[in-house]
């Protein structure tokens, strides 16, 4: 995915509209966040919409990259935020 297909896929993800293309991004933010926090059961953790635009819209240069590079490697599978 290119720099401009990423940051047009987060503009649409923080206006709510997350298609299969959005959801590897998704997906990739959702594993940062897991990775990040210090909770025992991170991975039985599922994240608010609101709490991934958060992340989104946080994130600095190096984790926009890494956050990057984990969703062109992320399977597309569905993803869901509340």
């Amino acid at each position: 995915m290119t720099n401009e297909e990423f940051d047009k896929a987060i503009e649409a993800i923080r206006r709510s509209e997350i298609t299969p293309h959005e959801r590897r991004i998704v997906a990739a933010a959702i594993f940062m966040m897991r990775e990040l926090s210090n909770m025992r059961d991170a991975d039985m953790w599922e994240p608010t919409r609101t709490q991934v635009v958060e992340f989104i819209n946080s994130s600095d240069k190096s984790l926009r990259r890494i956050r990057k590079r984990v969703a062109d490697d992320v399977p597309e599978k569905k993803h869901t935020l509340h």
